[in-house]
């Protein structure tokens, strides 16, 4: 009987690891510089991540602009934003599918510079990419950093 209870528990434990593969401050949300949002809940980011999300306010198609499964930015996505594994991820979109629902227009970057020129091109792109990376975009005005329940990066409570 022990088992059967113990080994939940450590498969949530590990869940939970691999929940906290964000370091605090280490990505950053950018948008298209034209785009009118400023700021985000962290559960309206979930829904754009998830492609529940369609439009911005603004009427413009959302264009999510992810790196690819193994990069960092992609990973702090998987474990503080929509608190899901890679598996779970890609099953939520294969049921979004099969219920019928429209997807998300989405793109796959290889590279944080591919991932910027995407956002740049696009009115309606958003993406999460490594703090290092945005931060020379973001100076120069190209991209705009989006405040994550009223946060930006660098700031006492910045959830990602």
């Amino acid at each position: 009987m022990k088992r059967i209870i113990l080994f939940p528990c450590l498969i949530a434990a590990f869940a939970m690891l691999s929940w906290a593969e964000c370091p605090a401050g280490s990505v950053t949300v950018l948008v298209n510089k034209s785009n009118p949002t400023d700021s985000l809940s962290m559960a309206q980011l979930r829904k754009l991540m998830l492609g529940d999300v369609h439009a911005w306010p603004d009427k413009k198609p959302v264009l999510v602009v992810r790196r690819e499964a193994g990069s960092p930015a992609f990973q702090c996505v998987l474990s503080a934003v929509v608190r899901m594994t890679e598996a779970e991820f890609k099953r939520y979109q294969m049921n979004a599918e099969f219920r019928g629902d429209e997807a998300v227009a989405s793109k796959a970057a290889g590279s944080p510079a591919s991932a910027m020129k995407l956002v740049v091109d696009s009115a309606g792109a958003i993406t999460v990419l490594e703090g290092a990376a945005a931060a020379a975009v973001t100076a120069n005005g190209i991209l705009k950093i989006v405040r994550i329940n009223g946060k930006v990066p660098g700031e006492a409570g910045y959830p990602l």
